[in-house]
C-alpha cells in the first residue's frame, strides 16, 4: 500500500495532496464538532436564566456558529474529498494500465503471452480475480479510511484529555474489534464467491430431471435417484462450511456487543461518576459521550476494505512490472529486395516443454516464390510461420534475411516488412477503414490503395452497403466478410513494401472445396510476392510453385506438387488419402 500511494503522489502529485488534506479535514471536522458541543453545553449550564445578550450567552451564540461551520465544513471537505479520491483512483489505474500494457507489448515475441503464469500475473495486475478491483480503488478506499482513523484517533484523544488510559483503552479494545471484522469481511466475502461456484455445481445437479432436454433420458436411463443422491451429497456437503462460519460469526458478534456494550457503560459510568462529584463538567460528559460515540464508527466493515484488500494487491502485481521508456529503434534489415529469406538449423522448443518441435530445419525461400507448408496437425507448420515471421526466437539455429540474421537488435525491424493472415486473424472492433490500414498503418492515408486492395479481396460492394462506408464501426460481419478483410489488409502490406506474407490456415474451420478456394485466390492475388501458405489439408495448395513436406518437426520432402505426387512419396500417400475422404464424403 505505501508503494501505491507513493505511485499516486508521482503521478498527480497536486490530485494526491488535495486528496489527503481534503481526507484530513473531513475526518477532523467531526472532532472538532465534539469539541464544539462539549464547549456549548458548557457555556449552557452558566447561561441558563442570564438573558440572551450576557457574556455568557454571547459565548453560547460563538459556539454554535463555530458548530454550524464545522458541520458544512465537514461535509463539504467529504464531498470534495470522495469526488477527488474517485478520480484520483481513476487515474492511477490508467496509468498502471498503461503501464502494464507497456511492458506486456515490449517483447518483439510472443512466448510469454501463452505462459499460463505471466498471463495469471497480468490478470491480477488489471484487478481481475475472486473479487474484481483495479488498483486504483485502493486509494479511494484509503482515503475514506484515513478519515475514519482521523475522526477515531481524535475522539479517542479528547476521551485521553478527561483521562489518558481512558482513551487508550477504548481506542485500542475498538480497533482490535475492527480488525478482526474486516478479516471476517474480506475471508466471508471470498468464501461466499467460492461457494457460488459450487453451489452453481449444486444447482446444475437438481435441474438435470427438470430440464426438457436431458429429462427424456433421465427417464429412461433411471437416472432420477442418481441425481437426486448428488445433489443432497454435495448440498450438505457445501453448506457444512457455510454453517460452521455461520456459528463462528454468531459467536464473535456475541462477543462483540458484550465486549463493546460494557467498554461503553464503563465510559459513561465513568464520566457521570466524576461529574457527580465535581472533577468533570456536564461539558466533559457531553463531549466523552459523543466521543464514544464517534469511535462506534468504527465497528464495521464495508467495501472500503474491499477496495484496498484486493485493489493493492492489484497495485502490486501492475508495479512489479517494469516500467518501459520509448523503445530503441530497431537496428534496420538493410537487404535487397531479391533477397533470400533462409533458416540455417533451426530449432525451436517450448518454454514448458522439453522436446523440441522443430529439428534442424533449412530451407531457402527465394524472393517471389510461392511456397506451401504441408502437413499433419502437430508437424510444426505453425511454429515455423511464426519463426519467419519474427514472433518467436529460435532455440538454435537461425533465420537470415539475404546475409542479415534476425535476432532481438532487428527483430521489430523485419516484423515491419512481414505481413500475414493467421487463424485466428485480429477481428479488430474498429472502422473498417483501420482494420484495413493496419497492414501499413503509416500509409493508413492512401486512400486510393486502401480501395485497391478492397477491391481485389472483393470488399467493394460490402464497403459500399454499410450505412457509414469506410467509417463502418465493424462488429457484426460474416466469418467471410472478416476473412476478406484480414486478407485484404495483408494486400495493404504487400503494397506498401512488405517481402513476406504469410498464410497460416485462416480457412482451417471452412470445408475443403470451400478453403481451396480462398488459397486460390490468394495465389491469383499475390502473384509475384514471396508468400507461405500452411495449411493441414494438401489439395488447397496445388498451385503453389513449391511444397515442403513437414512431419515431426523436420523437412521430409519439398518440391512442385506434380514432382512430389510423382515421387509417390509421404505427401502423395497423404494427398490421395484426404482427397479419397473427400470423395466418400461427396457421393
Amino acid at each position: 500500500m505505501p508503494a501505491l500511494i507513493g505511485y499516486a503522489f508521482a503521478q498527480s502529485p497536486l490530485m494526491a495532496g488535495l486528496t489527503a488534506v481534503l481526507a484530513v479535514l473531513a475526518g477532523a471536522a467531526p472532532v472538532g464538532i465534539t469539541i464544539g458541543i462539549g464547549e456549548l453545553v458548557g457555556e449552557l449550564t452558566s447561561a441558563i436564566g442570564q438573558g440572551l445578550d450576557t457574556p455568557e450567552a454571547r459565548d453560547c451564540y460563538r459556539w454554535i456558529a463555530v458548530i454550524v461551520v464545522l458541520f458544512f465544513l465537514a461535509h463539504l471537505a467529504e464531498s470534495a474529498r470522495t469526488a477527488l479520491g474517485r478520480a484520483l483512483g481513476r487515474r492511477v489505474t490508467g496509468r498502471l494500465g498503461e503501464r502494464v500494457m507497456t511492458a506486456v507489448s515490449e517483447p518483439a515475441t510472443i512466448g510469454h503471452l501463452e505462459d499460463p503464469a505471466y498471463l495469471g500475473r497480468l490478470a491480477r495486475a488489471r484487478g481481475e480475480g475472486v473479487i474484481d478491483m483495479p488498483p486504483g480503488e485502493a486509494i479511494f478506499g484509503s482515503s475514506t479510511k484515513a478519515s475514519m482513523w482521523v475522526t477515531a484517533i481524535g475522539s479517542a484523544a479528547l476521551l485521553a484529555n478527561l483521562n489518558w488510559a481512558l482513551g487508550v483503552i477504548v481506542l485500542a479494545v475498538f480497533a482490535a474489534i475492527h480488525f478482526r471484522l474486516v478479516r471476517n469481511y474480506r475471508i466471508a466475502v471470498v468464501e461466499n464467491v467460492s461457494q457460488t461456484e459450487k453451489l452453481r455445481r449444486t444447482s446444475y445437479l437438481r435441474d438435470v430431471p427438470t430440464t426438457p432436454g436431458p429429462a427424456r433420458e433421465v427417464r429412461l436411463f433411471g437416472l432420477t435417484a442418481f441425481f437426486r443422491d448428488a445433489y443432497q451429497s454435495q448440498w450438505r456437503a457445501n453448506m457444512a462450511e457455510v454453517w460452521r462460519r455461520r456459528r463462528e460469526h454468531d459467536l464473535f458478534v456475541v462477543v462483540v456487543v458484550v465486549t463493546t456494550g460494557l467498554t461503553v457503560a464503563a465510559v459513561f459510568y465513568y464520566l457521570a461518576h466524576q461529574a457527580a462529584i465535581g472533577d468533570s463538567t456536564v461539558g466533559d460528559l457531553a463531549t466523552g459521550g459523543l466521543a464514544i460515540r464517534a469511535l462506534l464508527q468504527i465497528l464495521r466493515a464495508d467495501e472500503d476494505e474491499l477496495r484496498i484488500g484486493f485493489g493493492s494487491k492489484a497495485a502490486a502485481e501492475a508495479l512489479a512490472f517494469p516500467s518501459v521508456g520509448g523503445s530503441a529503434d530497431a537496428a534496420p534489415v538493410i537487404e535487397p529486395p531479391d533477397a533470400t529469406i533462409s533458416c540455417r538449423d533451426l530449432r525451436f522448443r517450448y518454454t514448458d516443454t522439453t522436446s523440441e518441435v522443430l529439428h534442424g530445419i533449412d530451407l531457402d525461400i527465394p524472393a517471389g516464390q510461392s511456397l506451401a507448408i504441408v502437413g499433419l496437425n502437430g508437424a510444426g507448420k505453425t511454429t515455423l510461420a511464426r519463426l519467419l515471421a519474427g514472433l518467436d526466437a529460435p532455440s538454435g539455429g537461425s533465420v537470415l534475411v539475404g546475409g542479415t540474421r534476425i535476432d532481438d537488435v532487428n527483430r521489430r525491424s523485419w516484423q515491419r516488412q512481414v505481413v500475414a493472415v493467421f487463424q485466428d486473424f485480429g477481428r479488430y472492433q474498429l472502422s473498417i477503414r483501420d482494420n484495413i490500414a493496419f497492414g501499413s498503418l503509416a500509409h493508413a492515408d492512401d486512400d486510393e490503395g486502401l480501395r485497391a486492395v478492397a477491391a481485389q479481396a472483393g470488399l467493394q460492394e460490402f464497403i459500399e452497403r454499410l450505412p457509414d462506408g469506410w467509417d463502418t464501426v465493424m462488429a457484426d460481419a460474416s466469418g467471410g466478410e472478416w476473412q476478406r478483410i484480414a486478407i485484404a489488409r495483408a494486400m495493404f502490406g504487400l503494397r506498401h513494401g512488405a517481402r513476406l506474407l504469410i498464410m497460416d490456415e485462416p480457412a482451417a474451420s471452412l470445408d475443403a472445396r470451400a478453403e481451396a478456394q480462398l488459397y486460390d485466390t490468394f495465389h491469383e492475388l499475390t502473384a509475384g510476392a514471396t508468400t507461405v501458405a500452411i495449411s493441414h489439408r494438401f489439395a488447397t495448395v496445388r498451385k503453389a510453385q513449391r511444397v515442403v513436406v513437414l512431419e515431426g518437426g523436420r523437412i521430409i520432402e519439398d518440391g512442385p506438387h506434380e514432382a512430389l505426387i510423382e515421387a509417390g512419396g509421404r505427401y502423395a500417400e497423404l494427398f490421395h488419402l484426404q482427397a479419397k475422404r473427400f470423395q466418400e464424403a461427396s457421393s
